[in-house]
């Protein structure tokens, strides 16, 4: 996961913002994250997810998390937050069978992570 912080909880950070208002279609709605020995796809319903840094609010990583608990994924989506010279929110994803994220991929990924 070059080029992504992981931090100690082994949580892999989104580097692009999610703030504002997103459109997920049939084109940019497919993540998929991988670790050693096996390959979890996630697709989103296509429609337009709202997230608000102030509030700390987000439809879209809610919409993630919906589609991993209907599938019973090991995954963990949170709603992260950079406090850097400009304020913004990043999807997070950590693993919850202690195993590593190795790869995410997918058009979700090439888009919004």
């Amino acid at each position: 996961m070059e080029g992504f912080y992981i931090d100690s909880y082994k949580r892999v950070w989104g580097n692009t913002t999610i703030n504002g208002e997103k459109a997920i279609t049939d084109s940019n709605n497919v993540l998929t994250i991988e670790t050693d020995d096996s390959t979890y796809d996630i697709t989103l319903s296509p429609g337009s997810y709202k997230t608000e840094f102030t509030a700390n609010d987000s439809e879209l990583v809610d919409e993630i998390k919906n589609k991993v608990a209907l599938s019973s994924f090991p995954i963990e989506v949170l709603l992260g937050g950079y406090h850097k010279d400009e304020k913004y929110n990043v999807v997070v994803v950590r693993m919850t069978n202690e195993k590593d994220i190795k790869k995410i991929s997918g058009t979700f990924f090439d888009e919004y992570f």
